[in-house]
């Protein structure tokens, strides 16, 4: 038996929902040059699960919580299986302890643990300005990080991010501009 539960509380779950869109909203929005991508599947590493407790602890308590946004949350899951598809992460849990929730079967359905069946979900601190969504059909299974400045720079230096799309390299000083596919003066020919 998982020392982690499911939510219980609609109420509950409907704060971390409504927090969990606006996180989307955010990271989808927001410039490419504020977000750190990732698999969508990283969720089920303990290295990305290390990266979420350092981001956790470096901005707060080390306290997150996990939700599902898709499949629906209220009208599938809670309605099968009478609770909601997320929890919350303590300091005190180990890493075996959210894999455990993770894998554990809701209800007569192992095929809709969270970590098999989760399409979209958030990670949200209980303290700390930061947030992960992540979208299975998103470009074949992308993540993002967003946050304040130094928490993208803390989470840079703990994990391998893709390069984020859409965003230009930073040109250094005394290096030439790189050549264009036709050549330095391609646009003279």
């Amino acid at each position: 038996m998982s020392k982690i539960d499911l939510i219980q509380n609609r109420e509950v779950f409907t704060l971390l929902w409504e927090r969990a869109s606006s996180c989307m909203e955010k990271a989808i929005a927001g410039p490419s040059s504020t977000r750190l991508h990732f698999d969508s599947s990283n969720i089920a590493t303990e290295i990305f699960l290390n990266l979420i407790r350092s981001v956790a602890a470096f901005e707060g308590s080390g306290e997150f919580s996990l939700i599902v946004l898709d499949p629906d949350p209220f009208n599938y899951f809670n309605f099968h299986f009478g609770k909601y598809p997320g929890f919350f992460v303590q300091a005190c849990h180990t890493n075996d302890d959210f894999f455990e929730i993770m894998m554990a079967d809701p209800g007569d359905s192992p095929a809709d643990a969270i970590g098999f069946h989760s399409q979209r979900y958030a990670v949200l601190p209980k303290s700390g300005d930061w947030c992960i969504y992540a979208d299975r059909g998103w470009n074949g299974g992308t993540g993002v990080l967003s946050g304040p400045a130094d928490v993208m720079t803390f989470a840079r230096e703990r994990f391998a991010f893709y390069e984020n799309p859409g965003v230009k390299k930073h040109r250094v000083e005394g290096l030439p501009e790189p050549l264009s596919p036709k050549g330095r003066n391609s646009q003279n020919n």
